[in-house]
């Protein structure tokens, strides 16, 4: 009974451990910022790297919940990049002051990118004046990473930067 109870306490310990190594984790953990017609980044702790979520809402209507298909959506891109040293809020400048060094920049080839906006916001985006959007992405596959799901919520898009 012993020697039954000890081989299953071991292979669950196995089955564990093979499920803690396989889940995917990303570093974007840090702020978040909005800018131009429709570009939402997503910074990791750090401040050395973002994702970043680029719609093309000329050639879409919005509603209330969108969803696209990465690689069959050309309206959509998500786009992660990696710096040298720490990058700031001055991604929607014209200027970056001190820009470090771009190590790596991948463009997401599958997943999903759902967008929300309420009516209000809605409202604000059609009269072309800045509004507010959450954006969920789910299983976006990179070169080297897995995003599994990563909400980003309520960030202002829809200006200009200056």
């Amino acid at each position: 009974m012993n020697k039954l109870l000890i081989s299953f306490l071991i292979l669950g310990a196995s089955a564990c451990a093979v499920n803690k190594s396989t889940k995917s984790m990303h570093p974007y953990s840090g702020g978040s910022l909005g800018c131009g017609n429709f570009i939402v980044y997503k910074l990791s702790e750090d401040n050395t790297e973002y994702v970043s979520v680029i719609l093309d809402v000329s050639s879409i209507e919005l509603t209330q919940v969108q969803a696209y298909a990465l690689g069959k959506a050309e309206v959509v891109q998500v786009i992660r990049k990696k710096f040298s040293g720490p990058i700031d809020a001055s991604l929607c400048n014209d200027v970056m002051k001190d820009r470090p060094e771009d190590l790596l920049e991948e463009k997401a080839t599958q997943g999903i990118v759902e967008v929300r906006i309420n009516e209000a916001e809605r409202e604000k985006a059609l009269a072309k004046q800045p509004y507010n959007v959450t954006v969920i992405l789910k299983n976006v596959i990179f070169g080297t990473m897995t995003i599994d799901y990563l909400r980003v919520d309520s960030v202002n898009v829809g200006w200009l930067p200056g």
